[in-house]
């Protein structure tokens, strides 16, 4: 398989495992900390969503800041370990639509202001983080071709 098409595949596993695995803690974070009242709000009308989202708790706002985050550095992890490198595609690709996806989120439904600004300087480092560990590590495991003597 040409490199070419298997970094692009890689690419696209790596963005099918950050969306999975923010839905998967965004969706316990729900089962764990919503309230009672959750099934019965009204997703459709956005008086009663921006309504249910100002009396969340501080918690459901982390789980969430998590879930962003996790799915950042495994979409990365995932995408890198496919291709036995971390490619210059995969951090930028990734982290810009976690970040992009995310800050259409903030348009979307009210968040208070320390998540946002928590969110939009969080998911950059963790992408660049996650980059560099992965990075190193790929280069620490290389053999070298001739043993000097």
């Amino acid at each position: 398989m040409p490199v070419m098409l298997k970094k692009i595949l890689a690419l696209i596993v790596g963005l099918v495992v950050c969306i999975a695995i923010v839905a998967l803690l965004e969706q316990l974070a729900h089962q764990l900390l919503a309230t009672p009242s959750a099934n019965a709000v009204d997703t459709e009308d956005p008086t009663a969503a921006s309504a249910y989202m100002k009396n969340l708790p501080v918690a459901a706002y982390l789980m969430v800041l998590l879930a962003w985050g996790a799915g950042t550095a495994a979409g990365i992890a995932v995408a890198s370990i496919l291709v036995k490198r971390v490619s210059r595609l995969f951090v930028p690709v990734i982290t810009g639509m976690m970040l992009l996806s995310t800050i259409a989120n903030f348009y979307l439904l009210p968040h208070p202001w320390w998540l946002m600004i928590t969110a939009v300087v969080m998911i950059p480092l963790i992408g660049i983080f996650t980059g560099l560990r992965l990075s190193r590590r790929f280069n620490s495991t290389k053999v070298p071709d001739k043993v000097p003597n």
